[in-house]
């Protein structure tokens, strides 16, 4: 018996020695790759890669997708945002780094645990899911550079690619995607995921025909319906995008034919609905069906799109009237999908503006900018076209103001003040409202907080504190059934109200009063208020008319230069005339701008009418003169050319140090875009005779007139300067130095590179330097990176040296290697080290001839 124990310990001594012996990392034995493969699968990389998965299913579930513009590749959205997943990352990280350092197995340069890299790859994935691409693209490069033979660095190159379209450098996804592209031995079995990653980067970048090309292989690499589903979907958006409605037909029918989720089936119906041409026998037939859809409970968070798309239909039939009815039942019905909302507003923006009822186009493109989101493909446009709205209408708004002021001014007191009791009785009533509403709110927080109502018992067993407002449960509700009513709205006052415009609006005073005005009474209910608004003197009149001149001048340059609305611009313009007959400021111009109207329209005969009348009336005129002498632009140009060659000559007085000059000759200035040239001229010639009071003078004068310019910044650091020696000092060391740049060398550098864009394989020559650090370097850390240097050089950076001399020796250290050199040698290359505060100034200006002697100067001839 005791024989038989004595084996059994021995066994598990044995056993015991024979496990510790295969923890080691420092033998390649079978028993030690064994055990430390497995370990690395099953214990690190099985559990981490697993967290990943569990949260890019939970990135993929919060994801609302946007069917309202092109949908994204990924069903990702904005990763460092989504904070509830990143603790599944986390796990992953801690999992991939711990395998790393305990079951690595690089013996003399070989990796002998075949599942590091794999680890390394998890740990990349869980870095970009977690929105730090950063640190994902430093992850996915190791991998390329350092398992160059492994079938693996294909998959971290498709990783480095998408992590830098996500950063938006899509100049860096561009030459990694040209990598892998050209790559010869590229499996095949990733061909899949090359074409994601590539249609993924087209369409980040809006390239629409590129993205459906990629699509197209996707969708003959993949054959199940349901996999595919959302790039055929993506397919026909392009394709609808693009008016070409027989393909975009055929793919939204394979959308349906793979049963997708319900909303995708839905948009899908309703955009092939929105792409049947005029005429079409099918449209009653969907029309009716869209119809019958809107009676159906199902569809009934869907119904603002239901009603979107019966007015598209509309919109292809020509009927306009009925197409707004349902934009409007669309907007009324859209609750929660305000990209829905914003894109209804804009139609019937849209519908306006190509009537020209402007101010009812600028009310719904105020609604539209409300609702749409910044990063919307159409955002720029809309909001281009708002401004240009806001703008007219503001003019419009001051015309009418003033115009109504001036009528009511010049009423008998009795008509007036019968006018101003109505607008006190409607002000009245508006309060009366609001009481109500703000009565029927605390009615409703009453009876919330009633025992045994619902809302005593829907706030009080639910989270952050009995008060109504301190309880984030009972807001977020509030607020659900807030918007179920009134949907989303803006916080303005009368937002109730569905017409909140009024005749005449006296809120609003365009008349700039001094602080010696008498204050004008604030009650809305008393007469005061109103009558203190009138102009009542010739000073008020003269005031008000030269706001209307003035509105009525911008209004009619936004009909002609924006909306090419050359018949309301004249009717603008004609309106100063025969209002203003003897304003010898506006005549002129007016004229000029009617003459073009004119011209615009093909209208000769009175384009010439016009033309005699400017002749006539402002013979002397800048506008006579640009049409009767041919000539007349070139001559201002060669003034313009005189006043030139006037101030390079004080120029050159002041390079030659003549200040005493340059001051006489500045001491009378004309009124013209070269005063504040010749003001800095003065002013610095002052600094050359060490007269710093008048110096200080000069340039507090210039930044008085402009301080926006560039001489007026320039006038304003020179001022700093002054005040603070130290930036005085750094300026003087640069003037001394002959150059832009000041030479620090204990500073911290960095090596640069400047190649040719055409004929250099950046990449290559990128692992050719890292194979450098890893045999001459293999205790530093280097960071080397890429960028474009203007559109025809390449500018190669590494980083980051102490000093000036360390930079230099590490340059020389790199043109002696020869693999480098010979790869360097095929182009025209320049290679230098450079300050980190010099490489600001040397990248602005992308000054290589003129930093490159510096350098020869400061880092080279004193070496």
């Amino acid at each position: 018996m005791k024989t038989k124990t004595h084996h059994i310990s021995l066994c598990f001594l044995l056993a015991v020695l024979l496990i510790l012996s295969s923890c080691s990392t420092k033998k390649k034995s079978w028993v030690s790759r064994q055990y430390h493969n497995t370990t690395a699968k099953y214990n690190g990389y099985f559990n981490g890669n697993e967290s990943i998965k569990s949260g890019v299913k939970k990135i993929h579930k919060n994801y609302i997708d946007d069917y309202t513009t092109i949908l994204p590749l990924y069903k990702i959205g904005d990763l460092a945002k989504a904070k509830n997943t990143h603790s599944y990352m986390d796990k992953a990280i801690k999992k991939g780094s711990i395998v790393i350092q305990r079951h690595s197995m690089k013996i003399k340069g070989k990796e002998y645990c075949k599942w590091i890299d794999d680890n390394y790859l998890l740990v990349g994935k869980a870095y970009f899911y977690k929105g730090e691409f950063d640190e994902a693209i430093k992850t996915f490069s190791f991998i390329k550079n350092e398992y160059k033979k492994n079938e693996i660095r294909f998959k971290a190159s498709l990783w480095l690619i998408r992590s830098y379209v996500q950063k938006q450098d899509f100049m860096a996804a561009e030459m990694e995607l040209d990598e892998v592209e050209n790559e010869i031995k590229f499996p095949k079995k990733l061909d899949t995921e090359l074409a994601k990653v590539s249609a993924d980067y087209y369409l980040q970048q809006n390239n629409l025909p590129l993205a459906l090309e990629q699509l197209g292989k996707l969708e003959k690499l993949i054959k199940r319906k349901r996999k595919k589903v959302r790039y055929n979907y993506i397919m026909a958006q392009i394709y609808q995008q693009n008016n070409n409605h027989k393909k975009a037909k055929q793919q939204y029918e394979r959308v349906l034919k793979a049963s997708p989720e319900y909303e995708m089936v839905f948009n899908a119906k309703m955009n092939l609905a929105r792409s049947l041409e005029s005429g079409s026998r099918d449209l009653d037939k969907m029309r009716q069906k869209l119809l019958k859809m809107t009676k159906d409970d199902k569809n009934k968070e869907y119904l603002d799109q239901i009603y979107y798309t019966l007015a598209e239909i509309d919109i292809n039939n020509n009927d306009t009237l009925s197409a707004i009815d349902n934009y409007l039942l669309s907007t009324i019905n859209s609750v929660q999908n305000v990209a829905q909302k914003a894109m209804s507003f804009l139609s019937l923006g849209k519908i306006e503006y190509n009537r020209s009822t402007y101010t009812a186009a600028k009310l719904y493109y105020d609604s539209t900018i409300y609702y749409m989101h910044e990063d919307f493909r159409m955002y720029s446009q809309v909001k281009e076209k708002h401004e240009v709205l806001t703008d007219l209408i503001t003019q419009l708004d001051i015309i009418n103001l003033q115009d109504s002021l001036q009528m009511l001014a010049k009423l008998p007191s009795g008509e007036l003040n019968k006018i101003i009791n109505q607008i006190i009785q409607a002000e009245v009533e508006r309060e009366k409202e609001q009481l109500e509403t703000e009565r029927v709110r605390q009615q409703m927080m009453y009876e919330n907080n009633r025992n045994g109502g619902r809302g005593e018992q829907f706030g009080n067993n639910t989270s952050g504190g009995r008060w109504y407002f301190y309880n984030p449960a009972t807001l977020s509700f509030g607020m659900s059934e807030f918007r179920k009513k009134w949907g989303k709205r803006k916080l303005e006052d009368d937002w109730r109200r569905k017409n909140k415009k009024i005749s005449i609006d006296f809120t609003t005073d365009s008349t700039t009063t001094d602080s010696t005005t008498v204050v004008t009474s604030e009650n809305k209910r008393s007469p005061n208020y109103y009558l203190d608004k009138l102009p009542k003197t010739e000073e008020d009149f003269k005031a008000s008319d030269t706001q209307i001149k003035e509105a009525s001048y911008q209004a009619g340059v936004i009909y002609k230069e924006d909306l090419k609305e050359y018949q309301k611009s004249t009717t603008m313009f004609e309106g100063i005339l025969s209002r203003f007959p003897d304003d010898k400021q506006y005549g002129p111009l007016v004229y000029y701008n009617i003459y073009t109207n004119y011209l615009n329209q093909n209208n000769t005969a009175k384009a010439s009418n016009t033309k005699t009348l400017l002749l006539k009336y402002y013979p002397n005129s800048v506008y006579a003169k640009l049409l009767t002498n041919p000539n007349f632009k070139e001559e201002l140009v060669n003034k313009e050319n005189e006043l030139e060659l006037s101030y390079q000559s004080t120029y050159q007085d002041y390079l030659e140090k003549n200040y005493t000059k340059v001051i006489s000759s500045t001491i009378q200035l004309l009124e013209n875009e070269y005063k504040t040239r010749y003001m800095l001229l003065r002013a610095l010639s002052f600094a050359g005779i060490n007269d710093t009071i008048k110096l200080k003078k000069e340039l507090e004068s210039i930044v008085s007139i402009d301080s926006e310019t560039k001489i007026g910044k320039e006038a304003q650091y020179l001022l700093a300067s002054i005040n603070d020696p130290s930036k005085m000092n750094k300026a003087n060391e640069i003037a001394i130095s002959g150059y832009d740049y000041l030479f620090k060398s204990n500073t911290q550098h960095m090596s640069i590179i400047i190649m040719p864009k055409q004929g250099v394989d950046l990449n290559y020559l990128k692992t050719l330097i890292s194979d450098f650090h890893a045999t001459d370097f293999e205790n530093e850390v280097f960071e080397i990176s890429a960028m474009m240097m203007g559109l025809d050089r390449h500018l190669l950076m590494i980083k980051t040296f102490d000093s000036a001399s360390d930079v230099v020796i590490y340059n020389q250290l790199l043109i002696a290697n020869q693999s480098i050199y010979k790869e360097l040698n095929k182009s025209n290359y320049r290679i230098m080290g450079i300050s980190f505060d010099n490489f600001k100034e040397f990248y602005k200006n992308k000054d290589t001839i003129g930093y490159y002697n510096f350098f020869k100067k400061n880092y080279l001839d004193n070496n």
